[in-house]
């Protein structure tokens, strides 16, 4: 496994100590630190977002099971790459979970190497999801720069119309508009119209 960033956490969800034991143990090998807990009700109370994470937990547990946990992390907003360890009897469950936006399960009994990889992917998965977020947050505060006018036409812009097309609909002159759109760029900092369109594309991505 290739070197982790020290701000990297797995949270490990399992009932069981002895498996929570296990896996923080498995984890500290490759360097990566592991916070356990022993039900979801738990992970809830104490989680707070980072920038690489990822939640390994088991399917059955008293309380909150599996399903009802991935969707409880969807109401609250949590993105975190979800790794469901599930037994035989609760493949067609751990299945169900991937639908609903789960990173992935492992049918127990699993191999170190293959948790080890599939926890790495999940880490990957979250620093892009992390950096994502914080472009599109970054984009979101040069976007208020502009002003009314100058939103509505660089809307109509990302909708492919030319500015003659945004002309008519705004009732100013295809002139106007090019001047109006030089100052979106320049307010921007970007040189093209596609540079343009990903950067309101981003900021206004879920």
């Amino acid at each position: 496994m290739e070197k982790n960033d020290k701000r990297c956490v797995v949270y490990a969800v399992d009932d069981q100590p002895s498996m929570l034991r296990m896996l923080a143990e498995l984890l500290d090998s490759v360097g990566i630190r592991a916070v356990t807990f022993t039900s979801a009700e738990e992970f809830f109370d104490s989680y707070v977002p980072g920038p690489c994470e990822c939640l390994v937990s088991d399917m059955r547990m008293p309380g909150m099971g599996g399903l009802e946990f991935q969707r409880e992390l969807k109401e609250r907003g949590h993105v975190l790459p979800v790794i469901f360890i599930s037994g035989f009897a609760e493949v067609g469950s751990a299945v169900e979970a991937m639908r609903q936006g789960a990173f992935d399960y492992l049918e127990k009994p699993f191999s170190h190497n293959d948790f080890l990889e599939k926890v790495q992917r999940a880490l990957d998965k979250s620093r892009t999801i992390y950096e994502e977020a914080r472009k599109a947050k970054t984009n979101e505060a040069r976007l208020s720069l502009l002003t009314p006018t100058e939103t509505r036409i660089l809307k109509l812009l990302t909708t492919g119309k030319s500015s003659k097309e945004i002309a008519d609909v705004m009732g100013i002159s295809p002139r106007t508009v090019d001047n109006h759109r030089g100052r979106v760029m320049e307010k921007l900092h970007v040189h093209s119209a596609i540079e343009l369109v990903l950067l309101f594309t981003q900021a206004r991505s879920p």
